[in-house]
């Protein structure tokens, strides 16, 4: 025999409903009035020949029994109507709550379209009137709700042992996680190890530094195994009573990072090929003479690459200038920078040489760029003047040894020797700086 059901606090339900107790106790009560009506109308003066007729007293049982039937039907009537409405209106709001996807397509009406008519102060009222406040407690349950699931951000609660006791929808959208996935995970399974000390060692959630509220980013695993930057603000809640643990928002800032180092990365690469432009190269050389390093620097300019733009078109010279790259860098060292300086013209940076050995990777390069390049099945030849410039006793600037190397690669080029090595002697700008500084002092 199955157990008998239980409600609220596991009492068991009655087996008379309220209305069928009301009508016994207007019943009982209707038989209690007409009983001892008798003895009222004796001190009314009524005869007691009449007052004592059992006839008399059976109609007075009779009254007694229809008044109580009209009260219980009149009770039924005005309470009833109203329960029945009250029970009416529960039944709609929870379908209300208990339908998120209409609550998200904004097809059901606002909780407060079903309040209740107060009407009155009595125990009726009062009913109605909290009901009405439990409906506008809804709808503002109900828009903070449709505010944290419209929102791409992820909010998400933390327990103090660091498992997921809430997230918003939205965490499908940037982590491809339902939530049903997620409720009650430990959130340290989804960072990566870099940001593991996110926690302490016995599970507890803790911002960086020890901060209660800080803004910082993670990488978050998403469900299709890779990986993305999120930006987390926290906030410790755990001494609130209402909240108890640690509140995150988290955003996912993925493309915006990955926009800012294209950007970073076009700042200071050739578009072309790909290799470091003039931007790159003076910041790199700045930085090493900086440091007191030896530095020698390297100017190429592509012999006969115009002949190949003004016959077969810039395609093909575009093709060609991304090959010298690849064809370069393999005969450099990994602390040598090879950059892009616009048209024809590449660089190389080569620290702590002297400049005999600059000479010798100048020719070495020189070797490389003679090789044909193959392009849509033409092999095209080039060659290149270099002209090489390495720093001495004095300082100097990387603007300078950049310009005393272009000085030495146009005398390459007069002199059909490939490769140059910079000479005060060859360069006439350099004697009339001299000059004219020398001219100021006298004067």
């Amino acid at each position: 025999m199955a157990p008998p059901r239980t409600t609220g606090r596991g009492h068991s339900p009655a087996r008379w409903s309220a209305f069928t107790r009301l009508a016994a106790g207007m019943a009982l009560l209707g038989l209690a009035v007409g009983a001892v009506f008798p003895l009222f109308a004796e001190l009314l003066g009524v005869p007691a020949r009449y007052a004592e007729d059992p006839v008399f007293r059976v109609a007075c049982l009779a009254a007694g029994l229809v008044l109580g039937a009209a009260n219980w039907l009149l009770a039924r009537h005005v309470i009833g109507s109203r329960l029945r409405l009250l029970a009416g209106r529960l039944s709609d709001v929870a379908h209300t709550v208990g339908d998120p996807v209409a609550t998200a397509q904004g097809s059901v009406p606002p909780a407060t379209a079903l309040a209740l008519p107060v009407g009155s102060a009595d125990d009726l009222g009062t009913t109605a009137a909290a009901f009405n406040a439990l409906l506008a407690a809804l709808d503002r349950e109900r828009r903070f709700r449709s505010v944290v699931q419209a929102t791409n951000d992820v909010l998400a609660l933390l327990t103090p042992t660091g498992h997921i006791s809430f997230v918003s929808d939205s965490v499908s959208d940037v982590l491809g996680w339902s939530r049903e996935e997620l409720l009650g995970r430990p959130a340290q399974d989804l960072l990566h190890a870099e940001d593991a000390d996110l926690f302490t060692a016995d599970g507890e959630p803790v911002t960086r530094d020890q901060d209660p509220s800080q803004v910082f980013l993670v990488q978050a695993r998403h469900r299709d195994g890779s990986w993305r930057h999120l930006e987390i603000s926290s906030s410790d809640r755990r001494g609130d009573p209402v909240i108890g643990g640690l509140l995150v928002t988290a955003r996912d800032v993925t493309e915006r990072l990955e926009l800012q180092r294209r950007l970073a990365f076009q700042a200071t690469h050739d578009e072309l090929t790909g290799l470091p432009n003039r931007a790159a190269l003076l910041a790199q050389g700045a930085q090493l003479l900086a440091g007191r390093a030896r530095l020698a620097v390297l100017l190429m300019d592509l012999d006969r690459f115009k002949e190949v733009n003004d016959t077969l078109g810039h395609g093909y010279g575009d093709r060609l200038l991304a090959q010298v790259g690849p064809r370069l860098r393999p005969l450099l060292r990994d602390d040598d920078l090879l950059a892009r300086l616009g048209g024809d013209e590449f660089a190389v940076l080569l620290p702590e040489v002297t400049a005999q050995q600059a000479c010798t990777a100048a020719r070495q390069l020189r070797d490389a760029l003679r090789a044909p390049f193959p392009v849509d099945g033409l092999a095209l030849e080039i060659g290149a003047s270099i002209g090489v410039a390495a720093t001495g006793g004095d300082p100097v600037e990387i603007g300078a040894l950049l310009r005393q190397a272009d000085v030495a690669m146009y005398v390459a080029k007069e002199r059909q020797s490939d490769v140059e090595l910079y000479d005060l002697a060859t360069d006439e700008h350099d004697r009339r700086r001299r000059l004219l500084t020398e001219l100021g002092r006298s004067s």
